[in-house]
């Protein structure tokens, strides 16, 4: 998820609540099959903004290379957090550091990516 998305992700988490919040205040009183339609849209909705809220309250750990040789890692919720983590630990790609973050190289940690990046130490 990009910061972008993230940051999409949260207003439509605010708009869907409070939708929500103005549909329960006007169907409280509803018995009649109108009440049962919008109580079953209230329910996705809630669903919804379940789902959203733990997508933006994720981190994600990405695995990256140095220019140099060599992998690491970095937890962060986006992958511009991800880089800008790393380059702030290792310093700019464009410096003559010794290690030297591949900015282009930025994936989430699979399963399979993970232990075939470990498989280099042993």
């Amino acid at each position: 998820m990009t910061r972008e998305q993230r940051d999409a992700a949260k207003q439509r988490v605010v708009a869907l609540s409070s939708r929500l919040d103005a549909i329960q205040t006007l169907t409280e009183n509803m018995s009649d099959q109108g009440g049962i339609e919008i109580a079953n849209i209230i329910n996705e909705i809630k669903a919804e903004i379940d789902a959203l809220t733990k997508r933006i309250a994720t981190k994600w750990e990405f695995l990256f290379n140095f220019k140099g040789g060599g992998w690491n890692s970095e937890v962060a919720y986006t992958k511009e957090d991800a880089i800008e983590q790393a380059l702030f630990k290792y310093g700019h790609p464009d410096t003559q550091a010794m290690c030297q973050v591949d900015t282009s190289t930025f994936r989430v940690s699979t399963p399979s990516d993970f232990d075939a990046q470990m498989r280099g130490f042993y």
